[in-house]
């Protein structure tokens, strides 16, 4: 009897080490890319934030210019933590030059740009998917969460008058955050703005609604001519919508992007369908880098069936041999990812997959039409060309 209530103890203190052990992996593997995501998002806030806190080498709110130098620090800490990777220490000494920047009072264009190329940088270096790969959903997904638990704090539609919430029509400040910035602070694990209570139980896809809903807020009123989404495709499809932030880009395209990530609805019917594929490759292969093959899979079909195949006609009336050399390296990538060839080979296929697409895109960009300058300049020429033979006419008709 003793034997087994011994025996039966063992098995439940071994289940329990077992579990133990089994949590402890689960943190080993998310560990560092939630530290990544956080580090990410000191830096989105530094990048935000300096210029209200310096201004012409002063500072003008010293308590905001304290917390930017901590969070400079902390990233720096959160770097030192995650897993050593050829180019950590190259995104170690430009943490420290943001932080000497800061210490210096350096002009917040220099700040912004370092503290939004380091984050992108650690992104890149740790693989973190920072774009859906679904559609964005639509802001009224969120208009509930957002009455609920953000109204309190920023107002019922972003001016928090006399509450203690951020400005969230502020159209300056909202155009250095990118979609997945905004995103990223919602959520207690990498952002300590919000607790639990707000943001602690969010899916995905709320959390993305809540940051379409947000940068609505700052948005300009007029919708952007649709010439702009053919001057800029990358800015109307995921990623670029997701993680391009405004303050980075020339005036008109800034404008754009900040109706069209408001509005992903509308724009998504911008977007040519071999952009899309373009993009959802790229998402794939990052998540294929990251060490998540299904979450790469899944991504991949997805650009196949919404990207690739809606355009594949048109592509085969152009260039025929593009289109089925297409098909045979979409199968020849599905193959390696399924039968776990080895890495070098899977990202290989990617990039060849990626070359092609693009290839793809040239091939159905539309004829350039010709302006009314453009017109006119050809009946021009073609009036010179006619006059110059009718001259040389009537010279010959005179020497007779």
């Amino acid at each position: 009897m003793a034997r087994n209530i011994i025996s039966s103890l063992c098995l439940v203190l071994l289940i329990l080490i077992s579990g133990v052990s089994s949590v402890r992996f689960a943190w080993a593997q998310e560990e560092p890319q939630a530290l990544a995501e956080r580090a990410i998002n000191l830096l989105s806030y530094i990048a935000v934030d300096y210029a209200d806190a310096v201004a012409e080498r002063e500072v003008r709110d010293p308590r905001l210019y304290r917390q930017l130098q901590r969070q400079a620090d902390m990233a720096e800490e959160l770097l030192q933590q995650l897993p050593d990777k050829p180019g950590r220490t190259q995104l170690a000494g430009a943490l420290r030059d943001l932080n000497r920047s800061i210490e210096q009072r350096d002009s917040a264009d220099n700040v912004r740009r370092r503290a939004n190329a380091a984050a992108d940088r650690l992104a890149a270096l740790y693989q973190l998917p920072r774009s859906p790969a679904e559609m964005l959903p639509p802001a009224k997904e969120a208009e509930a969460i957002y009455t609920e638990r953000c109204a309190h704090c920023h107002g019922p539609r972003g001016t928090p008058g006399n509450a203690k919430g951020s400005d969230l029509r502020n159209r300056e400040r909202m155009a250095r955050f990118s979609l997945y910035d905004l995103y990223n602070t919602l959520d207690p694990a990498r952002d300590d703005a919000h607790g639990h209570a707000i943001d602690g139980d969010l899916s995905s896809r709320e959390r993305w609604a809540l940051a379409v809903l947000v940068a609505g807020f700052s948005a300009p009123a007029e919708m952007p001519e649709a010439t702009l989404a053919e001057k800029y495709p990358a800015l109307v499809g995921l990623p670029g919508i997701a993680v391009t932030r405004p303050s980075e880009l020339p005036v008109d395209a800034a404008a754009a992007l900040g109706w069209w990530r408001a509005n992903p609805d509308y724009t998504r019917r911008l977007q040519h369908p071999i952009v899309r594929a373009a993009g959802l490759i790229q998402l794939a292969q990052t998540s294929y880098r990251a060490g998540d093959p299904t979450e790469s899979y899944h991504q991949l079909m997805l650009a196949l069936r919404e990207g690739f195949a809606p355009a594949r006609l048109g592509l085969e009336e152009r260039n025929s041999a593009l289109a089925s050399r297409l098909d045979q390296q979409w199968l020849d990538l599905r193959r390696a990812i399924l039968d776990e060839a080895p890495t070098n080979e899977v990202i290989e296929k990617f990039q060849r997959l990626q070359a092609g697409v693009l290839r793809a895109r040239e091939v159905l960009q539309p004829a350039p039409e010709r302006g009314p300058y453009g017109w006119a300049a050809l009946l021009f020429a073609l009036a010179l060309a006619l006059g110059g033979l009718l001259w040389k006419g009537l010279r010959r008709r005179s020497r007779r």
